[in-house]
């Protein structure tokens, strides 16, 4: 189990260099001279993005459009036997999957709360600049 807990501390650390190496290397190609504030602005942009991302893995495998994809089978089902026929029959809600969202990929915390937190140190890094 420690094991596990010092993957998931480096997975941090790991979000956290990428982060902030793809705002560097993008503020070397964007930028045209490198100052403290394109490096902020980038780092804030390469943060939202990641955390963008984080979210939509997170939303994902919490089964949010599971739903969905069950009604749009019913639908489908519905239009192929009145294609056929024969009369519609109601689709088993035994079809739906049904998840709690307690298995999660390890690196959707990390990712998130990495992006968090460099996000609200760029946000207070750039108000303390403009004072």
């Amino acid at each position: 189990m420690s094991k596990f807990r010092f993957k998931i501390k480096n997975l941090y650390l790991f979000f956290l260099f990428v982060e902030i190496l793809i705002s560097i290397v993008t503020q070397g190609l964007f930028a045209r001279a490198f100052s403290l504030i394109t490096l902020i602005n980038h780092l804030s942009v390469v943060s939202l993005l990641s955390l963008n991302l984080g979210l939509i893995i997170f939303i994902i495998q919490g089964g949010f459009f599971d739903g969905m994809t069950y009604s749009f089978k019913r639908v489908a089902r519905a239009i192929r036997k009145k294609q056929l026929g024969q009369q519609e029959a109601e689709a088993p809600l035994a079809e739906m999957k049904h998840r709690d969202g307690s298995q999660r990929w390890p690196i959707t915390w990390p990712l998130i709360c990495s992006s968090i937190f460099l996000f609200i140190i760029t946000l207070l890094i750039s108000i303390s600049i403009n004072f």
